[in-house]
């Protein structure tokens, strides 16, 4: 066992890197149910422009999304800049892009290559899975297979339009590093170092398999055969096959996702732990009395678009009377967590929503003042507006779906 130890220690580093940090808060800005951070995220939706909510529209409004885009990148850059993962995003062959995206949330490389050469859509790709990864797919959005839920709406726009999603990839990345994540890491890294310090001392005091508990991995560790296995998924891997593992502290990534990366030259695989650290805070201000954006004008057509949907307006009299978290959504109105997102994304494009950190959990509540200044504003936009009418319409006339 000794010899084992020495062996896997000496493939593993301890490093402060914004390779996957980067992800994983820009993931949390956007997840409803995000019970981290709440002040650093209201002070983050504060500063970001409205090209950024269009850009994430784009993208399905998924924050599942963004982990599997720093799949994309080369297993064996472990410490790569801001400037340095656009590149090598950009540079990626189309291709190339697509099925890594696509392997990081579907987990087969026979469906992978089903769906990218069009040999078959999404919902049939899905259903072809074994039922070991039904879990999982449950976890990112995309079990049951529901053509509104946000993940489903991001694999689609890949799909059809893959050199389009990866400029709009790079774009929300830009907008998010540039107008608040840049200065977040900065004052982050002295707790982030501390964290490393901390864990790679635990890492050489002790088994694996103790190591991987007490730093509350999401893996299980079976020293004696040299395993290490996902808690979802069925996913195995041994020690052998391992020619690089990372451990890299995090401020963001409290659902604990690790992944597994191939070696550019095809033998041995990359290993990335992210692993979550409870104690690290982040800024946790209460929101600028001068946001650097104004609120954006109420858009009746789009709260009213918003309002039409029965199953959001079943929402919308809920969150009137009293202020409630999605789970509970999705238990009154026995529809999915993924389903309840999606609507809930579209209420908050509209503006209508609050959101709230109490006692552990977002609280959803309607903003009353939106309701109330809405006859006003859709009065003065059909009435007294002197600029052109719009008359583009969601639905195709060859019944094709709404884009």
């Amino acid at each position: 066992m000794k010899d084992i130890r020495s062996h896997l220690e000496n493939k593993c580093s301890f490093l402060l890197s914004l390779r996957y940090e980067f992800f994983y808060a820009l993931q949390s800005v956007l997840q409803v149910e995000s019970r981290i951070h709440p002040g650093w995220k209201n002070n983050a939706l504060a500063k970001l422009p409205s090209r950024f909510q269009v850009g994430t529209r784009k993208l399905g409004s998924s924050s599942e999304i963004w982990p599997a885009i720093a799949d994309t990148l080369p297993g064996n850059k472990p410490e790569l800049n801001m400037a340095e993962m656009a590149q090598l995003l950009r540079e990626q062959d189309q291709r190339d892009f697509q099925h890594k995206i696509l392997l990081a949330m579907i987990h087969s490389e026979d469906i992978v290559a089903a769906l990218v050469e069009r040999r078959t859509d999404l919902q049939a790709a899905l259903s072809r899975l074994p039922k070991t990864k039904h879990e999982w797919l449950t976890f990112v959005g995309l079990y049951p297979y529901d053509a509104h839920a946000p993940m489903v709406g991001a694999m689609e726009y890949l799909l059809s339009s893959p050199e389009k999603f990866r400029e709009t990839v790079l774009d929300v990345m830009d907008i998010f590093y540039q107008c608040c994540f840049a200065e977040t890491w900065e004052q982050l890294k002295p707790q982030l170092q501390r964290s490393s310090e901390e864990k790679e001392r635990l890492f050489r005091s002790c088994t694996f398999e103790e190591f991987a508990r007490q730093a509350l991995l999401r893996i299980h560790v079976d020293e004696s055969k040299e395993l290490i296995e996902a808690v979802r998924g069925g996913y195995k891997l041994r020690y052998g096959d391992i020619t690089g593992c990372y451990f890299l502290p995090s401020a963001f990534n409290d659902r604990r996702y690790w992944t597994v990366l191939d070696s550019p030259a095809g033998s041995g695989v990359y290993v990335y732990f992210p692993f979550f650290d409870p104690s690290i805070v982040v800024d946790s201000q209460a929101l600028p009395p001068e946001p650097r954006y104004a609120e954006p004008e109420l858009d009746p057509a789009l709260i009213f678009k918003a309002l039409g949907d029965s199953t959001r307006y079943a929402i919308v009299s809920m969150i009137a009377r009293q202020p409630t978290h999605s789970v509970e959504l999705a238990k009154r109105l026995s529809v999915s967590k993924p389903t309840i997102s999606h609507h809930v994304n579209q209420l908050r494009e509209a503006g209508l929503i609050s959101e709230e950190y109490r006692n552990g959990c977002v609280l959803i509540s309607l903003r009353r003042d939106v309701l109330e200044k809405l006859s006003e504003v859709a009065i003065k936009k059909l009435f007294e507006s002197e600029s052109s009418v719009d008359l583009t319409t969601s639905r195709k006339k060859s019944g094709g779906l709404n884009q």
